[in-house]
């Protein structure tokens, strides 16, 4: 399995504080059957000020750590979770911004999580004119997606991509947020699964629980490829081949 979004890089935001931590969570998540980590700490939240130079130098200690250590084979690739700002096309002309995968092509987009803003749709729409596929990381824990679902369903319909928290279908976000994502998966709104993991503990870098509910509700065919094929055509710099959106 390929894990789109993990907090796996120590030191460098609510993620692991040690590099031995941060090996630890890549040998959970190898027990778990993933074979590729993308690291992707925060970016342009507020809080911490990464630069891409900074992750990318994060990710090679963490794989030089790994070859170092007798490591299980566990791929780590660069990523970022990019906060929404409204000057994101201008912070992607500077390279202010890592994409995932080859030729740039998709972004990982944070919503705060008490509300959308306004400018929200025109910023992805520029995204979008310039080539950029923006994936929306955890929709199903924003407040304004619980309460008004249908507009997270017209930023897929304009050819945004959504990730969903693993723990979000195994119900450790509440009831509501459960709920959400599971509504968000069977109205074909969801195209990833990721972990979106932080340590071992708190919120352990797995993926297999998730995919066993994911398949509850979208057969085990579909549910596979969000943790396989998915997210591998996005590291390839290629749309994934994902069925048209239900309305909701």
């Amino acid at each position: 399995m390929i894990d789109l979004h993990c907090h796996i890089l120590p030191g460098i935001d609510d993620g692991p504080e040690s590099l031995d931590e941060a090996i630890q969570m890549c040998h959970l998540s190898y027990q778990d059957g993933i074979r590729v980590i993308v690291a992707t700490p925060h970016l342009l939240n507020g809080v911490y000020q990464n630069s891409p130079e900074t992750i990318l130098n994060r990710v090679q200690e963490l794989k030089t750590a790994l070859s170092s250590t007798s490591p299980p084979p566990i791929r780590i690739l660069p990523g970022a979770d990019v906060h929404f700002s409204e000057d994101l096309p201008k912070a992607l002309e500077e390279g202010r911004i890592l994409t995932v995968g080859q030729g740039g092509k998709f972004l990982f987009l944070e919503f705060p999580f008490q509300g959308i803003p306004y400018r929200a749709e025109e910023v992805l729409f520029q995204l979008l004119s310039k080539g950029v596929t923006p994936i929306i990381t955890h929709p199903e824990r924003s407040l304004e997606i619980l309460k008004n679902p249908k507009r997270y369903y017209e930023m897929v319909r304009m050819g945004c991509l959504g990730q969903v928290t693993a723990m979000s279908l195994t119900g450790e976000f509440g009831s509501g947020v459960k709920g959400v994502a599971e509504k968000l998966l069977r109205h074909r709104l969801i195209h990833f699964i990721a972990s979106d993991g932080h340590s071992n503990h708190r919120r352990p870098p797995i993926l297999s629980s998730a995919l066993r509910r994911a398949e509850k509700m979208v057969g085990r065919e579909e549910a596979y490829r969000m943790v396989t094929e998915y997210p591998q055509a996005v590291l390839e710099g290629k749309r994934p081949d994902v069925p048209d959106p239900l309305p909701i």
